[in-house]
This record gives structure tokens, C-alpha cells and sequence, in this order.
């Protein structure tokens, strides 16, 4: 009697619902299940079903960045593993820092942001960005000297933007370079990467394309439907939000809600929490006996709703939270009712918005000597970036002699319909 198989389309849909890790060894089954993992179409079968997961019952994974990157499932303790990420042996990156996070790649850089990569933490895979070019000759990497039409600055920031294009299947990083004089505002340029073309571009833009942070906060873009945001606040005019479509190409301004501007200063956290645009917003006073000379009063939780600002929650008694810095909010808790909160870059919290509690995670893995950090959520992804780290263990091969695995396939059905 003939052994029954399942059609390609069945043995698809079975691998599409099962996690990262055990598709990578699956990969050794078979060459025609080699070449199933591998190919475009099973890539983006697998991260819809993901990202539909993670938008309805299952929660991301958190990954942060200090001296180095570590990752953790969300769960009642955080446990974070230290990655081998690609930038571990460059002499010059001393820390790291997260630019952005999409379908399981993050961008990483060192501290400077001199020069980016981008990262797929799960299955080891990654790309080094060649480097941006500019239009003064004399710029380099490290020192700013620009032609006889700019004045030289003081200082200069990078800021990035990290996301997809669906439109064209690429994936692009925008990167503003802005130059400052007497810590004025002097001007700058855009370039765009394209993962499909492995290579920058500029992008033209009427006057300054510009975010003007100056190195006070962190003012990396963030992604919601395939648009970087990013919040504009120097301090002369209200603050305000600029936008890049990746689909366009092109930037636009949006407004910010109403917030209380009598307070002394601003931090402004743009993410995405729970399908939607969100804005913590921190309110500081000053004080010379706080840490940075100034102090956290108040947090206000704004989500973008209908093309409109509503604001979910607010936070005043930094007491209850312990929080002197500032509140960036991650992810809701599977049944709504909680927001994950990082606390001043050195902790996290569960809190209750209707109760107006807070619960404190016990986290292992943290850096050393309660070194900041700043946090992300990613989701995990087949999406590959070419090169291996030498680190990975997700590589696997594949047997020459062919096997039959008709028991192994049935019990992942019946896995799978028991998920």
C-alpha cells in the first residue's frame, strides 16, 4: 500500500504556525523542506502568521541595548541572554545602540552612530551597511569638516529610521545628519538605505528636513504602518511630529495633542503599543539635588485613534511607580487591563491604569553596575539578512541521503490544531 503524503500547500500551512527555532532544524529533514524554509514566499507566510499572533494572544519578545544586547520572552521574570551580535569584535563599539525594530530585524549601531547594521537576533543573520555617503567631501565618520559654503560646527547627531516597504519589499533605514554651530541649528542632509539595493541614496526635501534633539534624548524614529515619526523640539516652537512615508519617500508634519507646557522640560517617547501610535510624554521640573537637575512630576499615555490623539491614562505619583527619570510604555498585557512600562532605563513595571498600581518584574541579565538602558519589542522572523554570525547555531544542513518523515509531518498537524 502506497504511503500517504500531504500536499506541499498542507505541509506550508502546518510549518507556517511553528516558531523560528525549530524551522531552523527542520531545515535538515529534507531538501524539498530546506528549500520550503527557505523561500520568500514561506518567509512572509510564516511572519503574518506571527504578527497576527502577537497582535491578538501572544506577546512580543523585549530586547535591549547598553554595552551590549540582550533578549527576553515576556513571562512572569525576565530572564535577558546576552546576544553575539555582530558588532561584539569592532574595536570602536564600546555600547550599542537599538535604531529601530521590524518583521524580527533590529538595527543596531554602535554608540555613536557612525555606522549602522541591521540584525536578525534569532536566526543569527546580518547585513553591514556600507557606508552613507555625503554631499560635503571633506566629511568623514569621525570628524566634521565641511566645505567653505557651511561653517564648521561644533557638534553633529545622527538620527535613524528603521521599517518596510511593502510596496517595493525592502527594507530601508533613513538616517537625517544634523550639523550645529554655538548649539544652533545649522543644517542637514537625508539619505535613505535600501536593503534590496544594499546601497544609500539622498532624499531631497523642501528647507531642513530636521528633528533638532541635539543629543538631549533619544530621537530615532518610530515605526507605524510603514511611516517613521519622529518629534521635533528645540525648544523655540511648539513641538511638533514629522513623518517619513517609506512607501512615498516624502515627509509631512503632524500635530501633537494639547500637553501642559508649565513644566521645565519635555521627553517625548513616540512607539507603537497594541496596533496603534503611542506617545508617552514626561514632564519634568527642575531640581538640583535630582539626577540630570531635573525631576519626574508627571506621565501622561497618549494612543493614536481615528486619525485622532486619546489619552489613556496619567501618572502622578512617581512615588508608586518609582520613577525619577523618565516612562516609556512597551506592550499590553494579553488581557488589556496593564501596560508594560520601562521605569528610568533600569527597570520594568506592569501597571493598571484603573487601579492606578504598579507591579515591579523581577528581571535577570540586566547590565552591570545598574548601567541604562533602553528597550524595544521584536517579534521573531525568518527574514534573512544574508550574512551568519560565526556565533549562530540556528545554521543547519542538509542530509544527502533522503528520509521519509511521514509520522513527524502528521504529528505536527495534530500539534499544530491542538495550538
Amino acid at each position: 500500500m502506497a504511503e500517504k503524503t500531504l500536499l506541499p500547500e498542507i505541509i506550508a500551512e502546518i510549518l507556517s504556525r511553528l516558531p523560528v527555532k525549530p524551522l531552523c532544524r527542520f531545515k535538515s529533514v529534507s531538501k524539498p523542506w530546506n528549500s520550503l524554509i527557505n523561500s520568500p514566499n514561506f518567509i512572509k507566510l510564516h511572519l503574518s502568521k506571527t504578527l497576527i499572533s502577537v497582535n491578538h494572544h501572544q506577546n512580543p519578545n523585549l530586547i535591549f541595548s547598553s554595552f551590549s544586547i540582550s533578549t527576553a520572552a515576556i513571562a512572569a521574570i525576565f530572564r535577558f541572554t546576552e546576544l553575539h551580535h555582530p558588532l561584539l569584535h569592532f574595536p570602536d563599539c564600546l555600547a550599542v545602540t537599538l535604531l529601530g525594530s521590524c518583521n524580527g530585524v533590529v538595527c543596531i549601531s554602535p554608540f555613536d552612530k557612525a555606522y549602522a547594521c541591521l540584525y536578525n537576533p534569532i536566526i543569527g543573520t546580518h547585513r553591514l551597511l556600507p557606508p552613507t555617503p555625503s554631499r560635503f567631501p571633506e566629511l568623514n565618520r569621525k570628524t566634521m569638516f565641511l566645505s567653505k559654503f557651511y561653517p564648521k560646527p561644533e557638534k553633529h547627531v545622527f538620527v535613524y529610521g528603521f521599517g518596510y516597504d511593502s510596496v517595493t519589499d525592502d527594507y530601508k533605514l533613513l538616517r537625517i545628519l544634523e550639523f550645529y554651530r554655538n548649539s544652533v541649528f545649522v543644517g542637514s542632509e537625508v539619505c535613505l538605505y535600501s536593503l534590496k539595493n544594499n546601497s544609500w541614496k539622498y532624499i531631497d526635501v523642501v528647507g531642513n528636513a530636521y528633528v533638532k534633539c541635539a543629543g538631549l534624548q533619544n530621537c530615532d524614529g518610530a515605526l507605524f504602518n510603514e511611516c517613521l515619526y519622529f518629534v521635533v523640539n528645540d525648544g523655540n516652537i511648539r513641538p511638533f511630529v514629522r513623518c517619513f512615508n517609506l512607501k512615498t519617500e516624502t515627509f509631512s508634519i503632524m500635530e501633537l495633542p494639547n500637553f501642559d507646557e508649565n513644566f521645565d522640560m519635555f521627553f517625548f517617547g513616540l512607539g507603537q503599543v497594541g496596533g496603534c501610535l503611542s506617545l508617552s510624554l514626561n514632564y519634568q521640573s527642575v531640581d538640583y539635588d535630582a539626577l540630570r537637575g531635573f525631576r519626574l512630576v508627571r506621565t501622561d499615555f497618549w494612543i493614536m485613534k481615528e486619525e485622532a490623539w486619546a489619552r489613556l491614562f496619567s501618572i502622578t505619583d512617581m512615588s508608586s511607580v518609582r520613577a525619577s527619570l523618565d516612562i516609556k510604555a512597551l506592550v499590553y498585557s494579553k488581557d488589556r487591563q496593564k501596560i508594560l512600562l520601562q521605569l528610568d532605563g533600569w527597570g520594568f513595571g506592569w501597571y493598571d491604569w484603573e487601579k492606578k498600581s504598579i507591579v515591579r518584574v523581577l528581571v535577570h541579565g540586566l547590565p552591570p553596575d545598574n548601567a541604562p538602558f533602553d528597550t524595544w519589542t521584536y517579534v521573531e522572523s525568518l527574514v534573512s539578512l544574508g550574512n551568519r554570525n560565526e556565533s549562530s547555531k540556528g545554521e543547519t544542513t542538509v542530509p544527502k541521503k533522503k528520509k521519509k518523515y511521514g509520522f513527524l509531518v502528521a504529528s505536527l498537524f495534530v500539534g499544530c490544531l491542538l495550538l
